[in-house]
């Protein structure tokens, strides 16, 4: 006798596999530790309909629409990375001083809390960083393009086309700034 799981683990089994072919189990047996009946079947029962022409077609049937969906998530993969593609990325040109008051602001408003406020003495490699992040954020629609892409197939590859787009954006308007975009887009990828 083979319970339900060892006939499911089987090559080409499912549960409705199990259900066409098999129907009722032969056995429902109580066993130690389980509230509810295992279902058992002959596994003489279970070898047949492995080899007969319903298991077959059923088998068929199966591979092609694994074909199929894997055809369809290749398309739908290269329309979302032809739309990611074919974005305008534009960005809010400001005073770099304006810039440079508005993220140190930003982040104070979010970290100030656990200490770690920003000033215009503060590091410039740190005010860099938090420029390009108040820039990306803000003066960008970088975070509503990630939301378009949200749950679609392909997103992996589109968000990270979407934020080598934003980076060269900010690059060519703050051309400042071109470095630490540079480097803020190589730690994305390296993460990912």
């Amino acid at each position: 006798m083979l319970t339900q799981t060892s006939v499911l683990a089987r090559p080409g089994w499912s549960k409705g596999v199990l259900a066409q072919l098999l129907g009722e189990p032969d056995l429902r047996k109580k066993v130690f530790g389980r509230t509810s009946l295992s279902a058992l079947y002959l596994e003489s029962r279970v070898v047949a309909a492995e080899n007969s022409d319903a298991h077959q077609s059923l088998q068929a049937s199966l591979a092609n629409r694994k074909s199929a969906a894997a055809k369809a998530v290749v398309t739908k993969t290269n329309q979302l990375l032809a739309a990611v593609e074919v974005m305008r990325v534009d960005v809010i040109v400001m005073r770099l001083s304006e810039v440079h008051k508005l993220a140190i602001a930003s982040y104070n408003a979010y970290h100030e809390q656990f200490g770690n406020a920003a000033s215009p003495k503060s590091d410039a490699a740190f005010l860099n960083r938090i420029c390009v992040n108040f820039i990306r954020h803000e003066l960008t629609e970088y975070d509503y393009a990630l939301a378009d892409v949200a749950g679609k197939i392909g997103i992996t590859k589109a968000v990270d086309g979407i934020r080598q787009k934003v980076y060269s954006a900010i690059a060519r308007a703050y051309p400042g700034f071109a470095t630490e975009c540079e480097r803020q887009c190589a730690a994305r990828q390296d993460q990912a």
